[in-house]
């Protein structure tokens, strides 16, 4: 009984630690927003499904999937945040208009991540062989973007083929984690299947930068 108590307690925690993160991002996330960068756009049904249930936590008990759903969303949201707050201190000098202007490059950057991130959770040897694919294309990248250059399609494009070759070749079908949270916004009704032009507004709102203090 206690130790279920403590798990409680420590999972409790984790509310309170998204209302803190943010508070201390608010001022990025605002910015992002304003500016309707591709960036944060890019995890929106993320954003949306986390503070969705941030905010029905307030007046209900989530079950264990959806405890599950807000934090690996959180943790998802957070690790993001840490990367684009260091690109924009590092090399855009904290200007979010600045660092607008190469949101394909870092994006791009940002799904490589999440295709590593696959390959570290699979356990197949063949999949595993394909990390060195992707760190390649990350390292060029990477190196665009410390040029302050900007990819081409032509990237996206070989981001496509180096996915195909590790994943489906191997018989593995990979969503994104925008994708799974997409279905999932579209589960709770916080986007309408058929209306994807309201998609960016009804994910990142007025709403999302208010904190319950």
């Amino acid at each position: 009984m206690e130790n279920t108590n403590n798990e409680n307690n420590n999972f409790m925690s984790i509310y309170e630690d998204y209302e803190a993160f943010k508070r201390e991002k608010k001022d990025l996330i605002n910015n992002l927003v304003k500016t309707k960068s591709k960036i944060i756009g890019r995890f929106a049904p993320v954003f949306a499904v986390v503070d969705y249930l941030d905010c029905e936590h307030a007046v209900r008990n989530l079950n264990s999937d959806e405890e599950t759903f807000f934090s690996y969303g959180f943790d998802y949201i957070y690790d993001q945040f840490e990367y684009i707050d260091t690109l924009l201190k590092n090399q855009f000098d904290s200007k979010v208009e600045a660092m607008n202007e190469y949101q394909d490059t870092i994006n791009l950057l940002l799904f490589i991540q999440d295709f590593k991130n696959e390959i570290l959770s699979s356990n197949d040897p063949n999949v595993k062989k394909g990390m060195k694919k992707f760190q390649d294309l990350e390292d060029k990248v990477t190196k665009l973007l410390e040029n302050k250059e900007n990819v081409t399609e032509d990237y996206y494009g070989l981001l496509d083929d180096i996915s195909f070759q590790v994943f489906e070749a191997n018989g593995l079908e990979i969503q994104t984690v925008d994708q799974i949270f997409y279905e999932v916004a579209i589960e709770y009704g916080i986007y309408d299947e058929d209306n994807t032009e309201s998609i960016f507004e009804r994910a990142i709102n007025a709403k999302l930068l208010k904190t319950r203090l």
